[in-house]
């Protein structure tokens, strides 16, 4: 009766539904299908989500439990906006605050002004820019030939050729502040207005590689001129020079007021600029996650998870998540090409012991990851191409664009998202620079220990905002009353590891510690019949809340299908769609 009944209900109603149903995932709680390949990257999301279930533990361990990974030195709030007044976009709330460190008994040893004042005894000096060139040694022994030199000393803070963010002065007479970021999580600060604006305006600007008109300022020879000077003052003309571009990519989330100035030219897009976006709004969408994630609930003064933050900034925009998972492939691919170089680093902690667990544990995060381009392939981008860029000054472009965007972190007028903006920025430059100046023919470009600091925490974060989608999903799941494939692959996993065990307690040869097994009752006639009730109760139930649920889903349909129209008119890669039309096969009836 019940297989009988059961199947012939389900085939009706559901040979109905199948047309508005999605290939093989459902889009009301996952917005981009599982098995599909991340574009631009090697890998798929559920091979992304895989390796993220074994990295995200030990790269937590790694950031939280050494003092070399949850301590960092920034020039917090002595450098000056170099491009607008910032006077007006100061953030007052205390959410925003940074507490600093300001009693050094709180910091490393080796890492203290004490330390770093060595230098400007009569034993040894601060080197020159030739005596850094000397990694190992810039100090030629000044300091005892016991002492890993490479601790103390750091470049003089300026672009290395190499560099992809303007990194910060760590040396004694810096004015720098140490943070805990232990101390000083990511979280939802309020902050936000025209200020907050205007920061993802000019950085989405600086996705633009064009051809600057005539009388348009270009950059100089080290990136250091601001490619919108004048902005401020010309703000009123702005929409239309990146308004076409922006509705495809979904740059609505950088502001939602897009004011830019109409000087620009836009080239067609390849696959160097296109990544160079994806890192942007990558990093937008993992802030974003994690302002949604670590949200304070006003009412009851709680911080904690926040649904319909995730539905408007995240969920009705896939593309963003999509960003995400490839920041996750790229960051991913960079650690597990810095495994043969954090094996040969000194980590100066003043505790050999420390010094030892926080280089296994850093190898530990490094192996995790394949070694290989299986989850992102850095080798295909800056080729030489003779009609079109050439592989070198696209290089450049793309460096002098990133640095660019590292400096106007220092707008930011929110204390913790500037902490947090400087940092993550820093990582992301660390990352590109490892990809693109790691290789085998020449030798690898020192890293500075806050570049290590914030490409690892870097990578934590974007860690923790895919963790905080699976999440939101199961949330979601909840909410419209659907199993999140998650939980039911979690529950069949229980299942079979439940079973496995009772096999081995059926092999057990001890019969003295055999439980005898109650046997079950057989069900009676009511009973079969409740439960059949129950289950055609539930599948109608589901049945209607999917039919009210086609309006909806015809309405994304519709939209998804403007959106890759507008793709197609405007000659830009086209999204694939993430559903299909079709009946559903015997095996899900």
């Amino acid at each position: 009766m019940r297989t009988s009944v059961t199947s012939s209900f389900c085939v009706a109603v559901f040979a109905l539904l199948g047309s508005s149903h999605a290939a093989s995932s459902n889009p009301a709680i996952c917005p981009v299908e599982p098995g599909a390949t991340v574009s631009d990257a090697c890998a798929s999301y559920a091979d992304l989500d895989n390796l993220n279930t074994r990295l995200n533990p030990a790269l937590h361990d790694l950031v939280s439990q050494t003092d070399f990974f949850s301590y960092y030195r920034l020039n917090l709030y002595n450098k000056k906006c170099p491009f607008w007044s910032d006077d007006e976009g100061l953030c007052g709330n205390i959410a925003c605050a940074v507490t600093t460190l300001e009693n050094e008994e709180d910091i490393p040893k080796i890492w203290r002004a004490e330390e770093l004042s060595r230098l400007e005894g009569p034993k040894a000096h601060h080197p020159g820019k030739k005596e850094q060139r000397e990694l190992e040694r810039p100090l030629q022994g000044g300091l005892g030939e016991n002492v890993g030199e490479s601790c103390v000393v750091e470049y003089d803070d300026e672009c290395d050729e190499r560099d992809y963010c303007v990194p910060e002065d760590e040396s004694a007479s810096a004015k720098g502040d140490y943070v805990s970021l232990l101390d000083n999580p990511e979280r939802f600060t309020g902050y936000s207005g025209e200020g907050a604006h205007q920061i993802w305006e000019a950085i989405y600007r600086e996705n633009c590689f064009s051809k600057p008109s005539s009388n348009a300022q270009s950059l100089g020879a080290g990136g250091l001129v601001p490619p919108f000077a004048g902005f401020s003052g010309m703000q009123g003309q702005a929409a239309q020079d990146l308004k076409s571009v922006m509705k495809e990519h979904g740059r609505q989330q950088a502001s939602q007021e897009g004011k830019f100035e109409d000087n620009m030219e836009f080239d067609d897009e390849c696959l160097e600029k296109r990544v160079f976006y994806r890192v942007i709004s990558g990093m937008h969408a993992s802030i974003s996650t994690h302002l949604c994630h670590d949200y304070l609930n006003q009412s009851t003064g709680k911080w904690g998870p926040n649904l319909q933050c995730y539905k408007q900034r995240l969920h009705n925009h896939p593309e963003r998540i999509s960003n995400l998972y490839f920041n996750y492939a790229l960051m991913a691919r960079a650690a597990g090409k810095l495994k043969d170089y954090v094996q040969d680093y000194t980590f100066c902690t003043g505790d050999p012991k420390q010094d030892k667990r926080t280089k296994d544990m850093a190898l530990k995060v490094a192996n995790t990851i394949p070694a290989g381009p299986e989850i992102f392939d850095e080798s295909v981008m800056f080729r030489e191409n003779p009609l079109g860029d050439t592989g070198i000054s696209l290089k450049e472009d793309f460096r002098n664009r990133f640095r660019n965007v590292s400096r106007i972190m220092d707008c930011v007028g929110c204390d913790k998202c500037r902490l947090w903006g400087k940092l993550q920025t820093a990582g992301y430059g660390t990352a590109l620079k490892i990809l693109f100046e790691f290789n085998n023919d020449q030798p690898a470009p020192a890293l500075k220990r806050i570049e290590l600091v914030a490409f690892f925490n870097t990578l934590d974060k974007v860690s923790n905002a895919i963790k905080a989608l699976a999440n939101f999903q199961r949330m979601l799941a909840e909410e419209k009353g659907i199993p999140a494939p998650e939980v039911v692959a979690e529950k069949k996993q229980e299942q079979l590891l439940l079973q496995e065990i009772t096999d081995e307690d059926e092999l057990d040869d001890d019969d003295a510690w055999e439980q005898p097994k109650p046997k079950r009752k057989p069900l009676t006639e009511w009973e079969k019949a409740k439960a059949e009730i129950y289950l055609v109760w539930q599948v109608t139930k589901y049945v209607l809340k999917s039919w009210m649920e086609i309006p909806q889903t015809i309405f994304i349909i519709l939209i998804t299908e403007l959106s890759r129209l507008w793709q197609r008119w405007l000659g830009l890669e086209i999204t694939p769609r993430a559903w299909e039309f079709r009946l559903p096969t015997i095996d899900e009836l």
